[in-house]
């Protein structure tokens, strides 16, 4: 069972328009001021807008391939690691407001020295996590308690495994 996933259209959308705005804010100013510590520091501003602009872009033509087997992004910056060969897990959780309902998660999967890094807006990223889960149990991964945490938030258990007592 191969699913083929790719980054919600409207998160995406929304994220171009965000890059779109910070530039065209940052940069328009820059047209009219002469230059001064004020013009520099929204120069900077609109770099970072243009380079989340460039993630945006990357997301976009990238698409994720996972099944029993193993992971793959196909596109820039692409890769592909067996799931029997992970050896890294991380799922972190970013919340934007307080009380935590908004927010989103990113999941880091490294071996084979390749990484790939997704985030929720991946149509499947639910899938993809416990996919990734099940490898890192298979393996023996070692993950922190905000990973575990963040798996039980989806409904997946990753068991505490004993460090194991020198012979």
């Amino acid at each position: 069972m191969s699913m083929t996933l790719r980054y919600a259209r409207p998160a995406l959308f929304a994220d171009y328009a965000r890059a779109t705005a910070g530039v065209a804010i940052c940069g328009l100013p820059l047209t009219t001021v002469a230059s001064n510590g004020i013009t520099v520091s929204l120069a900077g501003v609109g770099v970072m807008f243009l380079l989340f602009g460039a993630r945006t872009a990357l997301r976009h033509a990238t698409e994720i391939v996972a099944d029993e087997s193993g992971i793959t992004a196909r596109g820039p910056f692409g890769g592909t690691i067996a799931w029997n060969k992970l050896a890294r897990l991380k799922l972190a959780y970013y919340a934007t407001r307080r009380d935590r309902k908004g927010g989103w998660m990113h999941m880091t999967l490294a071996g084979e020295g390749r990484t790939i890094r997704l985030d929720s807006s991946l149509d499947g990223f639910d899938q993809v996590a416990r996919l990734a889960a099940r490898a890192g149990v298979t393996n023996g991964l070692d993950v922190s308690a905000a990973t575990r945490a963040n798996l039980a938030a989806m409904n997946i258990a990753f068991p505490v495994f004993e460090a194991e007592s020198p012979a």
